[in-house]
């Protein structure tokens, strides 16, 4: 797993030379790397140790650069993001009672798509209140979701937020791809009669 700090966005971040507009792209470019790796991580011992040394460089950057405000702010927001997976993190590796091989044992069907389609499946059955009629958190909602695919969703938050970065006009890629996808089911159970064949 790539250290954080040998990424080219943090050298610019770190450099005294870089002006405040390059600190600000690079903060952007950072905190997207960031998200992507949590999301990404299967070594959370690992990804908990990385977190922590780039807080570190960070916060010894803060005490010996002479920087200015709008700098200073990128620090800022950087160590912030950086508290939160940590603290994320913390979480789950003491929570070792809802582990993926408990999960395995007390479902029959499993989630073998990507987390980031399941988080976005999350988001929208919750935004819909079709759920106990919105009366449930996103966090208890994830929960429910995980006993019932054997998959235990992690950092759901910091997925959304990864989501939410997306460039392109539509967010929600898995969404749309369902839609496509049940449409043409339909479109070709129609021509065969009502007959349709999974490829």
């Amino acid at each position: 797993m790539k250290r954080l700090t040998q990424t080219d966005p943090f050298k610019i971040v770190s450099s005294e030379s870089s002006s405040a507009s390059e600190v600000r792209e690079a903060t952007d470019e950072l905190i997207e790397i960031i998200l992507e790796l949590s999301d990404s991580a299967t070594d959370d011992t690992t990804l908990f140790r990385i977190m922590n040394y780039t807080r570190f460089i960070l916060q010894t950057l803060q005490k010996n650069h002479s920087v200015s405000s709008s700098i200073q702010l990128c620090f800022s927001e950087l160590e912030q993001v950086l508290s939160i997976e940590l603290e994320i993190l913390e979480k789950g590796l003491k929570k070792t009672n809802f582990s993926d091989a408990n999960l395995q044992k007390t479902s029959s069907i499993h989630w073998t798509g990507k987390v980031v389609d399941l988080v976005e499946l999350l988001y929208a059955l919750d935004t819909c209140n079709c759920i106990n009629n919105g009366e449930i958190s996103v966090e208890e909602l994830s929960d429910r979701l995980s006993e019932v695919f054997g998959f235990e969703i992690k950092n759901c938050y910091n997925v959304y937020m990864n989501m939410k970065h997306r460039k392109d006009e539509s967010r929600t890629y898995f969404l749309d791809e369902l839609k496509e996808k049940l449409n043409r089911r339909m479109v070709e159970s129609d021509i065969r009669g009502g007959k349709y064949k999974k490829r």
